[in-house]
């Protein structure tokens, strides 16, 4: 029998914000909707699966340096934020569970005198996204050497109706930068093949690349040249859907 996962280092990126220092509470809800397909003749209720319903609550303590972009998130929302939640420390290879969504709820000042002030967040996907499960290909470092290349993992080809969707958490950086992603054959280095070259934007923001199938190679990692900057702190995830 397995060990049980004590859930002590989870980690919370939104957008370009590492959320994890104030956050001690997370839910990730994922159900299909329950359709009635009662026939005539069945002994039972029957039900057909419906739309996948998906969603995620991250709770902690109050933090002055995230309430303005989450307000701001909250109240005029220009583009679908992806949350990134790993519930195991968001090491090399880790799961990450992500949506790319919106706030659709934002709590604060519900604390008595005395008590620590809290928030509470809720996200929802946004219409064209999926329910993605994947990879920390990067795990939250600064890097200041260019090219970087990070760790190959396999997670797998792509057949003609799939998509590798590439998250990076951008926290900070100096100068301008290309996020890069490859895949390969194999894990030994050399021979990669460019599938997506997009220039980062300003910090803290992120962005999601994607590479559509299909591609036989197996193996992926995510990787940075420069345009001029000098330094960069990101997180990066990737995830293989069906479209």
């Amino acid at each position: 029998m397995p060990n049980p996962t004590v859930l002590t280092d989870a980690v919370v990126w939104l957008g370009g914000y590492d959320m994890t220092g104030a956050s001690n509470e997370i839910t990730f809800n994922a159900a299909r909707q329950e359709i009635p397909d009662n026939r005539f003749g069945d002994t039972v209720e029957g039900f057909y699966p419906g739309p996948l319903t998906v969603g995620a609550d991250v709770n902690g303590f109050f933090d002055s340096t995230l309430d303005d972009p989450l307000t701001g998130q909250l109240q005029s929302p220009t583009a679908a934020w992806p949350l990134s939640i790993s519930p195991d420390g968001a090491g090399l290879g880790e799961v990450s569970w992500d949506i790319r969504g919106y706030t659709f709820g934002y709590s604060v000042l519900e604390a008595s005198w005395g008590q620590s002030l809290p928030f509470r967040l809720s996200n929802k996907p946004a219409s064209g996204t999926t329910l993605d499960k994947g990879n920390v290909m990067v795990p939250k470092s600064t890097e200041t050497s260019f090219p970087f290349n990070g760790t190959k993992i396999q997670l797998g080809a792509l057949t003609a109706t799939q998509q590798l969707i590439a998250v990076f958490h951008v926290f900070a950086k100096t100068g301008a930068f290309n996020a890069i992603v490859n895949s390969d054959a194999d894990a030994s280095a050399g021979g990669e093949t460019t599938r997506s070259s997009v220039l980062l934007p300003a910090a803290p923001g992120f962005l999601v690349s994607t590479v559509s199938g299909a591609v036989t190679d197996t193996w992926w990692l995510a990787g940075l040249t420069s345009g001029g900057g000098t330094a960069i702190t990101l997180g990066v995830v990737f995830s293989i859907v069906n479209i």
